[in-house]
């Protein structure tokens, strides 16, 4: 029998968006997280990507699109998933300027929900956070890649932690004494939309457990990205999408993909002294409504399946590469309805995969 005062229940989330649609939602007083709130109720520490920070009063950062907002109210469905840690190491953090970020730590501060990953400071963004729960210490670490386009003006008064692997290894050193350290990483902006991760985030995930890291939590792609045991560790390296609704900003609607983008897992792991083990609930958004539904399992099984053959035959994961970079885009913008013609958006898409080409 397992000693219940020695083990730790812990869930890790995807990326969490409460924009536009969630907003009428709540201010309706419908809760479309009803399906699943329980299994987060029975964890003793539930972790999630906030992708979305609350609206300010100063306007938009109009260098950045996409842009992501919701209201501060609407915030509040994070006390209903009961979650005690959201990580802001992430592109979008920025979206709605100083004032829009202030709004939103005040209100995770006075709800006792902890943040890590960005910060008034360079030093309060690589803070980490240091909890222990039932005699096991455990320190999260949240971090953002460059490719992800994490842009943040001049002299900017908020501070993002940045994904460098002398950083990482330095923070995994100096807490060597904590029973768990676990990586929130935000990255793979290159494999972004894509089903598998890039190779060389995979050789840098193995390397960071290789140096002392216990769990690899990855974000931003969008997508569920497979996930592998090494040396009795797991790396995540994309839960995809917990909660996301399609995102209007300078009067356009950008519509989310949900064929691709609707599925995730939440990662259950159970932790005891020496030792952990995982269990994964397949969740899909449906309407905006999240739902347990188990054929994940076996898309994600399969997809597991076949991450160890391309990364067993690189040629193979360069021809995914080819055709998740050059081949699924376009695909993509003809199948879409807008009011642009096919040739305006295939321009546009042209211009924007030449500039991400020297700038990635």
């Amino acid at each position: 029998m397992i000693d219940k005062q020695n083990r730790v229940l812990l869930s890790f989330l995807g990326d969490i968006s409460f924009n536009d649609e969630y907003v009428t939602l709540f201010n309706r007083g419908e809760d479309p997280f009803s399906e699943i709130k329980h299994f987060l109720r029975e964890s003793d520490f539930v972790i999630g990507n906030l992708e979305c920070v609350a609206k300010g009063d100063e306007g938009e950062f109009m260098l950045r699109e996409p842009r992501l907002k919701t209201e501060v109210n609407t915030l509040h469905y994070l006390n209903n998933l009961n979650i005690k840690l959201v990580t802001l190491a992430h592109n979008h953090i920025y979206d709605n300027l100083f004032d829009g970020y202030k709004k939103t730590t005040v209100f995770l501060d006075q709800n006792k929900i902890f943040r890590i990953g960005a910060g008034y400071t360079a030093e309060e963004a690589r803070k980490p956070l240091i909890v222990e729960m039932n005699n096991i210490r455990f320190g999260f670490f949240n971090y953002v890649s460059q490719d992800t386009n994490p842009i943040l003006p001049e002299n900017s008064p908020v501070s993002l932690n940045m994904l460098k692997k002398e950083v990482i290894i330095e923070d995994l050193k100096q807490n060597r004494n904590l029973d768990y350290l676990i990586l929130l990483l935000h990255w793979g902006g290159i494999m972004e939309y894509g089903l598998y991760p890039h190779f060389n985030q995979c050789k840098l995930a193995r390397n960071l457990i290789d140096e002392g890291a216990d769990m690899i939590i990855g974000h931003h792609s969008h997508t569920l990205q497979p996930y592998e045991k090494y040396k009795q560790k797991y790396i995540f390296y994309s839960l995809g999408n917990f909660c996301f609704a399609n995102i209007i900003y300078d009067n356009r609607v950008k519509k989310v993909d949900y064929n691709k983008f609707s599925e995730s897992v939440i990662v259950q792991v159970y932790f005891e002294k020496d030792h952990y083990h995982i269990d994964l609930i397949p969740i899909a958004n449906r309407k905006l409504r999240i739902r347990t539904e188990l054929k994940i399992i076996n898309k994600l099984k399969r997809r597991n399946f076949m991450f160890k053959i391309l990364f067993a035959a690189k040629p193979l994961w360069y021809l995914y590469y080819f055709f998740h970079r050059f081949v699924y885009p376009v695909i993509f913008q003809l199948g879409r309805k807008e009011e642009r013609s096919i040739m305006q958006r295939l321009v546009q898409l042209n211009q924007q995969k030449i500039k991400n080409l020297f700038s990635k």
